[in-house]
Order: structure tokens, then sequence, then C-alpha cells
């Protein structure tokens, strides 16, 4: 079953930590409904990344056998795969650098992760590359809209408001 975050989604300084359930994947016992397993998709998660349906039930063959696996798509654009009943990744995920937040007290995690397999199914962040490019005219403005913002890489974190400065995404 998947498991929301705790507490409101863009700050999370009122909650130390990686969140230990949060933005997770749970596995039960259908009989006890004692836990069997749990891995988390987002450490601390500030980004509104909730799961945002239920995981797939897959049967997959590697290297000819077949696998009994756990497929979950998410709003990062990531497909979690695990091995349903270990709750292993099936192929490796890595924990990578992700930016740090403006506010030491958000409780932003200095790393987070990121499957190796599938690719990603969507872009992951925003870049000026990213803005609109018809023409040279319109991907300059574009730039000089979005230049109040804070924009980067996937987990970027939400930015601070101050008066004349960047806005809040």
């Amino acid at each position: 079953m998947p498991v929301e975050l705790p507490t409101g989604d863009y700050f999370g300084g009122d909650r130390p930590g990686n969140g230990f359930f949060g933005e997770s994947i749970v596995a039960v016992d259908l009989q006890t409904g004692k836990r069997k397993w749990h891995y988390q998709l987002v450490h601390h998660g500030l980004w509104d990344m909730d799961i945002p349906c239920a995981p797939m039930l897959v049967d997959i063959t590697i290297n000819g056998k077949t696998v009994k696996a756990v497929a979950q798509p998410t709003k990062q654009a990531f497909l979690y795969v695990l091995n349903r009943e270990t709750g292993e990744p099936i192929w490796p995920i890595e924990e990578r650098p992700v930016p740090k937040g403006m506010l030491p007290e958000s409780g932003t995690r200095p790393r987070s992760h990121f499957p190796s397999k599938p690719p990603a199914f969507d872009n992951q962040g925003i870049s000026s590359d990213s803005l609109i490019n018809f023409t040279p005219e319109l991907h300059a403005e574009a730039e000089k809209l979005v230049s109040q913002y804070r924009i980067g890489p996937l987990f970027t974190p939400p930015s601070v408001s101050t008066l004349g400065g960047r806005w809040p995404r």
C-alpha cells in the first residue's frame, strides 16, 4: 500500500529526519496485518510528490526466471520496481545528492532515490532548456518570467518568498 507524507507538503521543519514511512510502499501480511517490509521512495518529501496511485502487481522475467514484483509509478516520473516478497529493488536504486533547502530548519535531506531502470517517463526538473523556444523572443520572455522563481533539477526544494525577491513555486 502507498503511504503519503505525515504533514504539509512544502515545509518539513516540524518533522525531522527522513520521515520513516512518508512516501513509501508498505507491504503487510493479509492474514495478520503486520508489516512485512517497506521501501521509502523519497526522503523527507517537500515537493508534493505523494504516490499518485496504487502499485501494480506484476510478474517479470529476468534472466529467464519469473520474479513477482510490485511496480509503483510516481509523480517524479519514476517507476520503482521492487521484489514484492522482499521489498528489494529489482534494478539498482541509487542514492544521489539533491539540492539543499534555503532554510536550515526546512528539514531537507542531502540525498534521495533515483531508480536506474526503467528510465524516467517524463521531464524532471526545470531549466532554461525546458522553456518555450518557438522564437528567440518568446524564449527570452519566458526566461525573464521564470527568473523570479527558483528552478532547478528534480528535488529542488521550494523557495522562500521575499518582498521584491523570488516567488514561491
